[in-house]
């Protein structure tokens, strides 16, 4: 599955926009299994997905003064959901989006790793298996 592909399809994002949510997705997840689970378990989504990394880079970004104070979104409180909805609100996706986002990192996640390490990452971030 190319989730890049998908995300840009189904939100109609940009490309760059899709590689940029797809790298801070994942890496969203990564850090949610490294804080529960383990150092190990996050590794193999890491070794899984080394595209991650450039993927997190090619996030569009902002041109210096064209965001004023007031327009940044307020923190979020804790809890892998909330995150969650912060990640997409940065990329100002509609939050009713969430549970195809999640989806589609599952789907992403299974054809990367094995069953045991998927079931691993649904029960360390709910959020990915909630359904609204």
């Amino acid at each position: 599955m190319n989730i890049v592909e998908a995300l840009s399809l189904q939100l109609k994002l940009p490309e760059n926009a899709a590689r940029g949510l797809a790298g801070q997705l994942l890496g969203l997840i990564e850090d949610t299994v490294r804080e529960k689970v383990s150092f190990g378990v996050a590794s193999r989504i890491r070794d899984a997905v080394p595209e991650m990394i450039s993927w997190q880079t090619s996030a569009p970004t902002l041109a210096p003064g064209s965001l004023h104070i007031n327009e940044l979104p307020l923190p979020t409180p804790a809890g892998d959901a909330a995150e969650l909805d912060g990640l997409l609100e940065r990329f100002r996706i509609p939050a009713a989006e969430m549970a195809l986002v999640a989806s589609l990192a599952l789907q992403f996640l299974s054809s990367r790793v094995d069953p045991t390490t998927l079931a691993v990452i649904a029960r360390a971030m709910p959020a990915l298996t909630r359904r609204p």
